[in-house]
């Protein structure tokens, strides 16, 4: 867990989230179920899944080798797959909580002000801050594991562009609809990504231009049945 204990999650702390990578194979529609009965029995309001869509189109390029139309293409026909997914799951709720389950897709976040003021002064760190590119690319390599092998730099730097457009979500959860999420549950370490930044003395500089809106949770789920 990052910056929560499970005596705030089970007391309706926060208003969890799951973002799904959409070529995560862990995400079955037994899976997104478990979560979404388990997030909305401890959501303070709301609990989310967003359904990570365009910015997969980044790792359809590189890893699978796709041009770039069709990157696009295939990334937006998986996402087709994930959220009849997650209509199955939902279908199988109580009607109470159902109502309190949005799907989002990355597009309804990101329209947000100050989601769109966080990602302009972390792309603007990344061109201008070697530090943190060198930072990002490290994570970038040490997330690929073995097939790091197989890239030059560029493709990493061009891999490194998910992260780049993931972390405002990651450094302060989303607003959507009048509710902050802000509690990240994942069945992996994704949100850690933060967490190790924070131990950086130069991204304290970079931190402190940001529009944080409030306190930022994490917990990794890695079973079919969600636990904190």
């Amino acid at each position: 867990m990052f910056n929560t204990t499970e005596q705030q999650i089970e007391a309706r702390h926060w208003n969890p989230y799951l973002g799904i990578s959409i070529n995560n194979k862990v995400f079955t529609v037994d899976y997104i179920h478990a979560y979404m009965d388990w997030a909305t029995q401890r959501a303070k309001e709301c609990a989310a899944i967003v359904v990570v869509d365009i910015i997969q189109h980044i790792n359809n390029q590189i890893l699978g080798r796709s041009k770039p139309v069709a990157a696009i293409e295939k990334a937006f026909r998986k996402a087709d797959e994930i959220h009849h997914m997650c209509d199955e799951a939902r279908s199988r709720l109580s009607p109470d909580k159902a109502a309190r389950i949005v799907v989002l897709e990355w597009a309804d976040i990101v329209q947000d002000a100050c989601f769109k003021h966080n990602l302009s002064i972390i792309k603007e760190a990344y061109n201008e801050n070697n530090q943190f590119k060198e930072a990002l690319f490290a994570i970038t390599k040490r997330n690929l594991g073995s097939i790091v092998s197989r890239l030059d730099d560029d493709q990493v730097g061009m891999l490194t562009q998910y992260i780049v457009n993931e972390l405002p979500e990651l450094i302060t959860g989303f607003n959507h609809g009048g509710i902050h999420y802000n509690l990240n549950v994942y069945p992996g370490r994704i949100s850690s990504i933060y967490a190790e930044l924070l131990e950086l003395d130069f991204f304290h500089q970079i931190h402190s231009r940001l529009r944080i809106t409030g306190d930022i949770a994490s917990v990794e789920a890695y079973s079919q049945a969600v636990q904190a």
